[in-house]
């Protein structure tokens, strides 16, 4: 394989796009969409490592797309939820009395173990100012989700790119 250029600039570049776009406020709603956030970081990282590769004479390979994806992924997983876990250390409030309250306003009947669960993650917040529990949560289902999201993204720009051709 020819020397291809490093991958360093562009899973930087996405994943900051990530990290940016899931901890900014309002910002982080897009990720409602399918993860689109996430997807776009995945897009920028590989478009910029497609215009690399362009400069050398060579051509963006799904396998390269993956890679970015993944690394930018699981670098941006691991830095949202550290940084999630600091705004909740520093907030002094205890959010999942919130989330009980609001699903009691709902309507809707939830099973007695839902709000035992929560009661119990309540008591996580109370006794260390966060839930252990909840964020090894969060950083498992965001070590799932980003890059496999972000990778979609990158598999999505090297499929148009070949279109195009």
């Amino acid at each position: 394989m020819e020397n291809s250029p490093n991958k360093l600039i562009p899973v930087s570049w996405s994943t900051m796009i990530i990290v940016a776009i899931s901890i900014i406020p309002f910002v982080n709603f897009i990720n409602i969409f399918c993860c689109a956030g996430i997807i776009l970081g995945g897009v920028i990282g590989t478009i910029v490592y497609s215009n690399q590769m362009k400069n050398i004479n060579s051509q963006i390979y799904i396998k390269d797309a993956v890679i970015i994806g993944i690394l930018s992924g699981i670098l941006s997983a691991i830095v949202v939820t550290g940084v999630n876990l600091l705004l909740v250390l520093y907030s002094k409030q205890n959010p999942v009395i919130e989330v009980i309250e609001m699903l009691k306003t709902v309507g809707k009947d939830f099973p007695q173990e839902i709000y035992e669960q929560m009661y119990s993650f309540s008591e996580e917040f109370d006794k260390y100012g966060y839930s252990p529990t909840l964020t090894i949560f969060s950083l498992f289902v965001n070590l799932v989700l980003h890059p496999l999201f972000a990778s979609i993204g990158g598999i999505m720009v090297v499929l148009i790119k070949k279109s195009k051709k």
